[in-house]
């Protein structure tokens, strides 16, 4: 099994994985978010002992504030041991489970609460003490639904003992509250159990698409390895045929041809035939050094191991150098030449050798896409940043092609009727190159009449 295998199979997660992670997101979220909770449920413990003093003796009412205040210190206790839990400690049933007792524990605790206090009391504490209720039930559905079948562990200890005693006394009143009491709890666990079922969805996709992202970047290091790896095994002896069948073409031309017997018109035509054959292997092999130099850089940016060397930058020379590199390709193609550079542009930050190379790269498409007309070199400042243009006066490109020119591998036209004059890796390497830079880079054309590539690049890390 190969290092890509495996790192792949690591990273694949069966379903008891999956829930385990689920589980400790869950416990996690409702650790983070129960602090609040608890101390509301201290301060109404003491507020309701302070309204309904007299209505009980006080010895049992203290008794219940500190039943409640201790089960308010196991909660938070179990909580804060949470959180301090070793790291890779994954129990999550155990503390689940004790999580789970501390809510039966405080249900119970305000379900005794019914029993203590709702005696002969007059109505307006009936009231007082039913909204008091309501409230920590319906307060606590979003945050106890975090966890799996434990929101009906605290509502039903707090308002079945409620509905009872109401029920008890049997007065319209107490039918009526056990009654709304008993829509509202029904009501209630409905809404928790639809929110512990999208919080748990919700867990479990963030996993998975964590997961896929994981694929995706060991997909696209194995990539970039591979494709690293087998350009520099294919470079040297590349370079070797490439540099003999020049070699070859050259003393063919000097040494050989002008000894040959023109008029055998058989020994002519083989001639002909290895000319021509060594014409392809040279353009193919200068094609194929710059698909396997482009295929390393990109596989550099790719990994992040290109070296960049930021400094400041005079954009006017760079553009006057490139104009100088490509002016021989323009001359032997009979197009003019123009640089159109506002005046005064200010210096910024940038690699010098790579913007180099994105000018060089455009301008030279710009030479091989266009038969007539001319090429021109734009630059002008924008607010903040700088604004570089390409033009040519070539085939154009097509609407719905402008987007994909910047894809890897990708070339516009009929690879069968009109083969790409490129390896489709330029243009997406001056896109790494422009974004590393912190500009953007896209492209206007229409077909027939030429084609625009624009990048910009920022002034901020100056002014």
């Amino acid at each position: 099994m190969s290092g890509s295998d495996t790192q792949r199979d690591q990273l694949i997660l069966n379903d008891a994985l999956l829930n385990e992670k689920v589980e400790v997101d869950q416990i996690a979220l409702y650790s983070r978010d129960s602090i609040p909770p608890l101390l509301s449920s201290v301060f109404l413990s003491g507020l309701l002992i302070f309204y309904f003093q007299g209505n009980a003796p006080v010895s049992v009412q203290i008794t219940w504030l500190v039943y409640q205040l201790s089960i308010s210190l196991f909660r938070y206790s179990t909580i804060r041991a949470f959180r301090n839990r070793s790291a890779g400690q994954t129990d999550t049933a155990a503390w689940r489970n004790r999580m789970r007792m501390g809510v039966l524990l405080a249900g119970m605790g305000w379900g005794t609460c019914n029993v203590i206090m709702l005696q002969d009391i007059d109505v307006e504490y009936k009231m007082l003490l039913a909204c008091t209720l309501a409230a920590m039930s319906g307060g606590s559905v979003s945050i106890m639904s975090i966890l799996p079948r434990t929101y009906p562990l605290y509502v039903l200890p707090i308002m079945v003992p409620f509905i009872a005693v109401n029920v008890l006394h049997g007065t319209t009143l107490s039918y009526c509250l056990a009654f709304f009491s008993l829509l509202f709890i029904l009501v209630l666990l409905s809404t928790s159990k639809r929110n512990h079922e999208n919080m748990a969805e919700a867990f479990r996709l963030s996993h998975q698409n964590q997961l896929l992202k994981d694929l995706a970047d060991a997909a696209s290091q194995a990539k970039g390895e591979f494709l690293s790896s087998v350009s520099h095994e294919l470079r040297t002896p590349m370079t070797s045929v490439y540099g003999f069948a020049k070699v070859i073409k050259k003393k063919m031309d000097r040494d050989v041809i002008p000894r040959i017997d023109t008029s055998d018109a058989k020994l002519m035509h083989t001639v002909n035939q290895i000319q021509g054959n060594l014409d392809v292997i040279v353009s193919e092999g200068e094609r194929l050094t710059s698909l396997i130099n482009n295929v390393l850089d990109l596989a550099k940016l790719d990994a992040g191991r290109v070296e960049w060397h930021f400094t400041e930058i005079d954009l006017t020379a760079i553009v006057e150098h490139v104009a100088a590199t490509i002016q021989p390709l323009t001359d032997a193609r009979n197009l003019t030449l123009t640089t159109a550079v506002e005046k005064e542009l200010p210096p910024f930050l940038g690699d010098r050798d790579r913007l180099v190379q994105v000018l060089i790269n455009l301008a030279s498409n710009a030479v091989k896409f266009s038969e007539q007309g001319g090429i021109t070199l734009k630059a002008h400042r924008k607010e903040n940043e700088i604004v570089v243009a390409v033009a040519d006066s070539g085939i154009g490109i097509a609407p719905e092609n402008c987007e994909k020119v910047f894809d890897k591998f990708q070339q516009v036209g009929d690879t069968l009727t009109d083969k790409p004059k490129g390896t489709g890796l330029g243009l997406s390497i001056c896109k790494e190159i422009i974004e590393r830079h912190g500009g953007r880079i896209w492209l206007e054309s229409e077909l027939g009449k030429g084609s625009v590539f624009y990048f910009t690049l920022p002034l901020a890390e100056l002014d």
